[in-house]
């Protein structure tokens, strides 16, 4: 899954399974709680990306549907924007024990190479959005199950972490999995590609 080569899907996980995980963060309650508590920054800061990102939106389809390229600045907002999202949810899900950077890019992160063109079609405003939506329903529905079955999960992952030191890797693929699914779809729905996201984990 780390590997560009193993997928011809263009958004792949940079982060791998690790060899060992921290038993502090591990601690029923107590270590979701510090988590939420040290991450109230990046919180913040993807608050306020998020509305920048959306902004951007409302100029980023004259540029695609204009050009049919989607704009360098564009995609270094959106793909950094995706990046740090991702990079927030691994660490606060325990996949990852490296605090995340304040950045747009940064060592191991999400790899989403940028298309060579796009598709005028989905930069016509509102249809475009609409149909991109539209498409992406059984993914959402499929999410969304994902999810509960993510959170559920965090009910007995602890307890190989706590006990083991060790991320179980049927946990990794369920909840690493999951991230990476959403990443796909968010890129999707955000024009960074047009290849339709696969029903996979991988």
């Amino acid at each position: 899954m780390t590997e560009l080569a193993s997928t011809a899907y263009p958004v792949v996980m940079g982060t791998a399974r690790p060899p060992s995980s921290s038993r502090f963060w591990a601690i029923p309650i107590i270590g979701f709680i510090v988590k939420g508590i040290i991450l109230i920054p990046h919180f913040i800061v993807l608050y306020v990306l998020n509305i920048v990102v959306g902004l951007a939106h409302l100029i980023i389809w004259i540029f695609v549907l204009g050009t049919g390229h989607y704009p360098d600045w564009a995609f270094a907002l959106n793909a950094g924007y995706v990046r740090w999202t991702t990079r927030v949810y691994l660490y606060f899900y325990g996949i990852s024990d490296v605090y995340p950077a304040f950045s747009f890019e940064a060592p191991g992160d999400m790899i989403i190479v940028a298309p060579p063109e796009s598709s005028r079609f989905f930069a016509i405003p509102i249809i475009g959005a609409i149909a991109r939506v539209c498409l992406l329903i059984p993914h959402f529905i499929v999410l969304y199950a994902l999810s509960v079955a993510v959170g559920f999960c965090q009910l007995v992952i602890w307890i190989p972490v706590l006990f083991g030191g060790e991320y179980p890797a049927w946990a990794y693929t369920l909840v690493g999995g999951t991230t990476l699914w959403a990443a796909r779809v968010l890129a999707y729905l955000m024009g960074l590609t047009d290849q339709y996201p696969p029903f996979s984990f991988t």
